[in-house]
Parts: C-alpha cells; structure tokens; sequence
C-alpha cells in the first residue's frame, strides 16, 4: 500500500557576499567589475545550493532516513504539523475539515498510525521523522520532480516545481533560517487542495465524501468512523 503524505523539505548554506565600508565613492571600472562577478558567483552558489538541498531531501525520503529530512524544514512547517498534531488529539470534526482537505487527511493519518501517548509526546521534528520512517512519505512520487527556475532574494529564495520537465504550477518558498535555506510546504498544500476539490466534483461527490473514501482505501471503511474522533477523548 501506498500511503502518501505530502511531506517535502529543503535547506542549504547560504552563501553571503559581504560589502566592504569606507570606498570611496568614485570606484575603478575593474573594482566595480570584480564586485560584479563575485555577486554574480554567490548567488549562482546559493540556487545551486538550494537545487542540491533537494536533491539531498529526496535522497533521505528514498533512504527513510526522517532525522536528515526533518531537520530541512522550515519552522513555519514545523509549526503546521504541531498544529496537526494537536488537532488530532484533540480536535472535533468541524475544527479539522476548517483546516482544508489535505490538512483533514494529515490529521486523520495521524490519529491512525499513532496512539495518543506515542503521538502527544514527540516534538514536530519527531512527528516529521517517524513519518518519514514509516513510509508515509511516497518516496517514489519524487522520482520525476525538479526544481526549475530558482531565484533568491536576500534571506528568502522561490524555486517552480517540475515534474517529467513540465511545470507544476507551484512556486515553492524557501527561508534562511539559522544560516541555512529551510522549505516552505504552503503552496503545495494549497495546490492540492485544489485539485482534490476538483477531483470530488469530477466524481460528483463531496469533499468530505472523497475524504471517507480515501481514508477507506488506507485503512478500510470500518476504521473511518474511528478517525473522526479525537484521540484524546
């Protein structure tokens, strides 16, 4: 069984070129030239960089290994899965369906591959990283994607996101975060949103009947009721 989490993260050292103080303000052609080229070479360091970060995400999700790819998010991501964690504690139905389709199965794969000791005591770096060795990162869904063009602004870069070299259309955030570039999974979430959203009416159901159906599929339609409470009742 394929279970899929949309669990993706990234960092890389930033390379910082510094400015030197104190130069007069009529600078050399060849000093402005200089300066020049190395800010052209840092900042093609630093999307190279960022390409390799991915590179090196999709090879501890291939490997498992859910330390080395928690430790590339960034702390907002950090944060959205502490959120998830908490609601499948102790969140109602109508506060997790508040929190988008993709976000509602996060939380109701949680509720079912963890009890609620085991999920109340880990840290979102565990969480992340417990997932990752289960396998609810579909580590093959990241065979055929890329980062296309990446641009870097100060201590913020975006990257498009490709698949078998065709757009996604989703832009991708990365942030320096303690001197590392740390991914941003927001966008993605809302992409698929949208597209489940599409999906249900394609099918002619609703969003929370496609929800049903996906969690059926995974754990079988007898445990869905049981993922709609809280774990902590």
């Amino acid at each position: 069984m394929n279970r899929t989490m949309p669990v993706l993260a990234l960092a890389a050292v930033l390379l910082v070129g510094a400015c030197g103080g104190g130069t007069p303000a009529a600078t050399s052609s060849s000093s402005a030239t200089s300066a020049g080229t190395r800010q052209s070479v840092d900042v093609a360091a630093e999307e190279e960089a960022v390409r390799k970060a991915f590179a090196d995400y999709r090879e501890a999700a291939q490997a498992k290994d859910g330390v080395a790819a928690a430790a590339l998010l960034s702390q907002d991501m950090l944060n959205y899965y502490t959120g998830a964690r908490d609601l499948a504690l102790t969140g109602s139905e109508q506060q997790v369906r508040e929190g988008g389709v993709t976000a509602s199965i996060l939380v109701y794969v949680l509720r079912a591959e963890f009890d609620a000791a085991e999920l109340g005591g880990m840290s979102a770096e565990q969480l992340v990283s417990a997932a990752v060795e289960k396998g609810l990162v579909s580590e093959n869904s990241l065979d055929n994607v890329e980062l296309g063009t990446v641009v870097v602004d100060g201590d913020t870069a975006r990257a498009d996101l490709t698949s078998r070299g065709q757009s996604a259309g989703v832009e991708l955030p990365f942030h320096k975060e303690d001197g590392s570039w740390r991914f941003d999974l927001g966008p993605l979430m809302a992409a698929g949103d949208e597209a489940l959203e599409t999906v249900a009416g394609e099918r002619g159901v609703t969003v929370e009947q496609l929800v049903d159906t996906t969690l059926g599929t995974l754990y079988g339609a007898d445990r869905v009721p049981e993922l709609k409470k809280p774990l902590q009742g």
